[in-house]
């Protein structure tokens, strides 16, 4: 086992996995933060970090605690401005907005660097706009923008909220047009729009409406909003021309958008709608309403159609008669399809055929529609959908109580066709199975068959499973090497971590929490990107920290606007998305302005761009320091403290609730970084004595790190320090936890018999990821 621990530790190291240790933060930040009573005497400096990233971290009274110990040292004229600027705005975002207004006015009536005397007219606009003073807070903005900074048009969309709400309709107008024109995150530019469509839809005036859903429509472009804008621009049109070219395109291009229904009913209620039957008939049918879909069937394939168009409609009707249990029909028109061959793709045709044999098992028939899937692989052995057949045998084999044969049908399924999808979901199913059933060189065949044939995390599943079980056959000579496979095939998965404690390889990390990419590990990643990328010239890092873009989105995040912030950063994104060189110089002045969320988005998209698609031992540490960064190093260490936890735990736990994005919103109303449900974080306040609790208080990175700590460190004690039991606890609820415990004690199986998929997968990420960041960042 040695020499297998040892082998693997050269692996990692040649691989660029084990690497120096980077640079920490100043010594100086953490003793700031010390108590007075510990507290070594800390420059003015070292305090004006702290203040910054308690700021950052939302503890806005520590913040102003430290800011008043920089004026009490009688600083220079510079520092005290900012220190002055910082007590203002902790009195804005504490919710006291008169108290900021005193101060940020007293401030603006001397001196003072341009930069931070625009922010403080920025800041002085929002308390009045908090406070409801709606008149001062135009004056303030007007005041703002005529020293036409970078950021004139944000400050601009939010006076023309403040005309709005005074009624001043007409200025509102004027300045959102403004808005509207200004090249911007596009987010906010719809938002200028959008306002402008309610104000000239509430005045009468349709004509200018519609003039600004077409600007809206000539960019918005995300599948998720631009039917909505397609849809009310239709309607707001009437029955027009152009309407109906809107309505047909939501049709075409969103079928199974909702918005596709409502655009069917229109154009089938306009006369002049040109709506075809076919066009209709497949929204019907993706939306799963086949009884009205079937006469629009009938009606396209009595006109004229192509080839094509003609075989798939014929097919989707057959469907349809399936689904409304009208089998003979279907099977007719089924059987014919597939006999048509020489006319259609082979595709096509065996699509034909399958669609068969599954309405034969629809209607009742499994021994046949087993038996017809079966041949079906055998007649198109080379066609992708072989495998596919022999998986829903399988799974017909099962229903009908023959397990163990449907499981050796799946041994035969990866022996055949090993790298397909269908493989691998049967050698899992029957790799468990044969295991629990105490069948263990069955199990191992299933296993290593999957671990042969897939790669990722389909490859480490197999190699690990093979693994365990080979532990236990005695062959701890191959099991080790399936270990070592299983680290190699996915390194930031739960079978690469659990590989790597049984095979005893201690954590590698040894970069304090806090650290980025070093500058060694920086230019590794571009080689890397180099090595598979070609450049296109120019200086990418000058280009980014000057694009207009990162320039706005710093300066709005200088000013606490954090949603705006993001909005510009993804603005540069897109125009980047297929360069990865300036990606990586976007993640890094992302990652160099505190925005961990940005960084990790656009460390995936490089990762997305590179050959492998995915993290493998070859990534290069510099960019995994990205995907798994350490924010808030100050708070998140303090907290693991306080609850006992190991920090790096905490920051796989918030990884996969929120990726570091502090305002993240779950469907279900979870808040914040740790994702905690307002429920939950009033019971955990009222535990910890927080006062004054509320809801919003989550979106604080400091409070939601805190609840999450208290909140996982409470279910560690309660499943005796078992951490996959805890992370199942925190996703799915304690009481299903010690459900899923009193299957088995093994942690391993554990993990795999969770019924709860989205917990089952939660608590595997979660494992995986604390594995990822064992290896990169330095323990407590």
């Amino acid at each position: 086992m040695r020499a297998i621990v040892a082998l693997l530790l050269m692996v990692l190291t040649a691989c660029g996995v084990v690497q120096p240790r980077a640079e920490s933060q100043p010594v100086e930040l953490a003793q700031a933060a010390q108590s007075p009573a510990q507290q070594e005497p800390v420059s003015l400096a070292a305090l004006l970090s702290l203040a910054a990233d308690q700021r950052l971290a939302g503890e806005y009274e520590a913040m102003a605690t430290t800011l008043q110990q920089v004026l009490d040292r009688g600083p220079d004229a510079a520092s005290a401005w900012r220190a002055r600027y910082g007590l203002a705005e902790a009195a804005l975002l504490q919710g006291r907005p008169d108290e900021a207004t005193q101060r940020l006015t007293a401030l603006l009536n001397e001196g003072g660097d341009a930069a931070w005397r625009a922010r403080a007219l920025f800041l002085l606009a929002r308390a009045h706009e908090s406070a409801g003073r709606h008149a001062e807070a135009i004056a303030a903005y007007r005041r703002y923008r005529e020293l036409q900074p970078p950021l004139e048009p944000y400050a601009a969309l939010r006076q023309a909220a403040q005309e709005r709400a005074l009624g001043q309709h007409a200025a509102a107008i004027q300045t959102y047009e403004h808005v509207a024109r200004q090249s911007i995150a596009t987010s906010r530019r719809a938002e200028a729009l959008e306002q402008l469509i309610a104000l000239y839809t509430a005045g009468g005036r349709a004509d200018l409406a519609l003039a600004r859903y077409r600007d809206l429509l000539s960019f918005a472009e995300r599948p998720d909003y631009r039917p909505s804008v397609l849809l009310r621009a239709a309607k707001l049109a009437g029955a027009s021309d152009e309407a109906r070219v809107w309505l047909r395109e939501i049709v075409s291009d969103y079928p199974a958008r909702g918005e596709a229904l409502e655009a069917v009913a229109l154009l089938q209620a306009d006369a002049a709608g040109g709506l075809a039957p076919l066009a209709a008939a497949n929204v019907y049918f993706l939306h799963e309403r086949y009884s009205e879909a079937l006469p629009l069937y009938d009606a396209a394939l009595a006109g004229p159609l192509s080839e094509a168009e003609r075989f798939e409609a014929r097919r989707r009707r057959a469907l349809c008669l399936r689904a409304l249990a009208r089998y003979d029909e279907a099977l007719v028109e089924l059987g014919a399809l597939a006999q048509q061959r020489p006319i259609v793709t082979i595709t096509a045709t065996a699509q034909a055929e399958l669609d068969y044999v599954q309405t034969v098992g629809w209607s009742g028939n499994l021994p046949w529609a087993i038996d017809g899937y079966r041949r079906f692989a055998e007649r198109f052995a080379d066609h992708e959908l072989a495998a596919e057949a022999l998986w829903r045998a399988i799974q017909l084999q099962q229903r009908q109580g023959d397990t163990q044969g449907a499981m050796l049908a799946a041994l035969e399924l990866g022996r055949r066709y090993p790298h397909s999808q269908a493989a691998h979901l049967a050698l899992e199913q029957a790799g468990m199975y044969f295991y629990r059933s105490g069948q263990r060189e069955q199990a191992i065949a299933a296993w290593q068959l999957l671990g042969d044939g897939a790669d990722g995390w389909w490859g480490a599943y197999g190699h690990f499973w093979a693994g365990n079980a080979l532990v236990q056959a005695g062959q701890a000579g191959e099991a080790g090497a399936r270990f070592q496979a299983a680290v190699q095939a996915a390194p930031q998965s739960f079978y690469a971590q659990r590989a790597r404690e049984l095979l005893q390889i201690p954590d590698t990390g040894s970069a304090p929490l806090g650290s980025g990419p070093s500058e060694q590990e920086r230019q590794a990643v571009v080689a890397w990107i180099s090595s598979w990328h070609a450049p296109s010239g120019g200086d990418p890092a000058a280009e980014v920290a000057a694009a207009a873009p990162v320039v706005r989105a710093r300066e709005l995040h200088a000013l606490d606007l954090r949603n705006e912030a993001r909005d510009e950063w993804f603005r540069a994104y897109d125009q980047w998305r297929d360069d990865p060189l300036r990606l990586w110089h976007l993640a890094l002045a992302a990652h160099a302005d505190a925005q961990p969320y940005v960084a990790l988005k656009a460390a995936e998209r490089i990762l997305a761009l590179s050959p492998e698609r995915r993290i493998t031992a070859a990534t290069p540490v510099g960019l995994l320091r990205l995907l798994f960064p350490t924010p808030y190093a100050r708070v998140v260490q303090r907290e693991a403290a306080a609850f006992g936890l190991d920090p790096r735990l905490l920051y796989a736990l918030i990884r996969q609730e929120s990726l570091f994005n502090p305002d993240a919103t779950s469907w279900a109303g979870a808040r914040g970084l740790g994702q905690v449900m307002p429920a939950t974080g009033e019971g955990i306040a009222q535990h910890l004595q927080v006062a004054n609790y509320t809801p919003d208080l989550l979106y604080r990175p400091a409070v939601s790190i805190r609840f999450a700590a208290h909140y996982l460190s409470y279910q560690l004690r309660a499943f005796d320090q078992n951490v996959l039991a805890a992370a199942a606890a925190y996703n799915g609820g304690p009481g299903n936890a010690q459900r899923w415990l009193q299957i088995t004690a093994d942690r391993d199986l554990f993990a795999e018999l969770i019924d709860y998929r989205e917990t089952r997968d939660y608590v595997k990420i979660v494992y995986g990821n604390w594995g990822m960041y064992r290896q990169l960042y330095a323990g407590p």
